[in-house]
C-alpha cells in the first residue's frame, strides 16, 4: 500500500531527525555548471539526517541527480573528532538545500557520532 502525506507525495520510508544547530557538512559533487572546474564543493548546514539519507541545508545550485562525497561534522563549533564520512547521492533540490541518498555510509560510525555528540 502506497502512503501519501499531505502533499500527495509517497510517505518517507525512514526517518530523519533535526540534528543539533551546529552540525554541517561539506559534499563534493562533479560540476556540470563550469566547464573549467571539475569538482563543486559545497558546504551547509544538516537541516536533518536519517540512517538512509540527510537533507543539506544551502542557497548553492547543486546538480541533481548527481554522486556525492559527504563529510558531516557533528560539532563544528570546536575542533572535534565526530566527523563521519559516507558516500550519496542528491536525489531532490528544494530553494532551501538538497536531498541526498545514502550509497555507503557507516551505521556503526554514525551511531558513535551521535551517541558522543548526545553526551557532551
Amino acid at each position: 500500500m502506497n502512503h501519501l502525506n499531505q502533499g500527495n507525495k509517497p510517505a518517507r520510508k525512514n526517518t530523519r531527525t533535526r540534528v543539533w544547530p551546529d552540525t554541517k557538512a561539506t559534499i563534493k559533487v562533479a560540476d556540470p555548471f563550469s566547464p573549467v572546474r571539475k569538482i563543486l564543493t559545497i558546504s551547509g548546514e544538516v537541516g536533518d539526517l536519517g540512517g538512509t539519507g540527510m537533507f543539506l541545508v544551502t542557497k548553492e545550485p547543486v546538480p541533481v541527480p548527481a554522486k556525492a562525497e559527504i563529510l558531516i561534522d557533528f560539532d563544528s563549533s570546536q575542533p572535534s573528532s565526530l566527523t563521519l564520512e559516507a558516500l550519496g547521492e542528491t536525489v531532490r533540490s528544494a530553494e532551501d538545500g538538497v536531498g541526498i541518498r545514502f550509497t555507503d555510509i557507516s551505521m556503526e560510525h554514525l551511531q558513535k557520532c551521535i551517541l558522543a555528540r548526545m553526551n557532551r
